[in-house]
């Protein structure tokens, strides 16, 4: 009698370490495998070294006038060689990289940039209506005047997007724009139901 409440005591427990061990390898293998929410630190480098420092910090080039689209679209754009070419059919042609720029340029190609800051497909987000508010780049990008190497500054999540949203990590001349006249502007600033960014 006393064998058969033992045999389920050792069945009980050995289920649930089996069980404990299933999950914790679900965990380690969802570590490694599974997509992270956030490249946030990401920093690849590029096809032909491209310093933002350079170019809008110490040359002070507003960003849209290489990310045209940015102020009209959904999609900031990358620029293509013939933008890269309004400065450097002059500037720097002794440079190797301007000399590749000049090959890819003469032969009707583009590079491949590697894509820095990238939202899941299942997302909206219109560039034109965060710039239109008031919303700075560097509020997501970070100060890429500072960048020799663009890093993805922000973490992107859908929470860090939220957080703007309500109202809590907002820019203070966004919120200004939304509060005028309040001497300490704060509230939501822009919908938060599903089908604003999930559309």
């Amino acid at each position: 009698m006393t064998g058969k409440p033992r045999n389920r005591q050792l069945a009980f427990v050995l289920f649930f370490l089996v069980l404990a061990t299933l999950a914790l390898a679900v965990v380690l293998v969802g570590a490694n495998f599974l997509p992270n929410a956030s490249n946030q630190g990401y920093a690849p480098e590029q096809p032909i070294p491209f310093s933002h420092k350079r170019h809008a910090g110490i040359n002070k080039i507003a960003c849209a006038y290489c990310h045209s689209g940015v102020e009209r679209s959904r999609h900031a754009t990358i620029p293509s060689t013939a933008v890269c070419m309004n400065c450097h059919t002059v500037v720097k042609v002794d440079s190797p990289h301007i000399q590749k720029l000049h090959q890819i340029y003469r032969e009707g190609k583009t590079f491949e940039w590697v894509r820095v800051h990238e939202l899941p497909d299942y997302v909206y987000f219109p560039h034109k209506r965060h710039i239109a508010k008031g919303v700075a780049c560097e509020t997501c990008h970070g100060d890429v005047k500072q960048m020799d190497r663009i890093v993805q500054h922000a973490p992107l999540t859908m929470g860090w997007c939220l957080d703007c949203h309500r109202g809590v990590t907002t820019p203070k001349q966004v919120l200004a724009k939304i509060y005028p006249g309040m001497k300490n502007p704060h509230g939501a600033v822009a919908a938060t139901n599903c089908t604003t960014c999930h559309n």
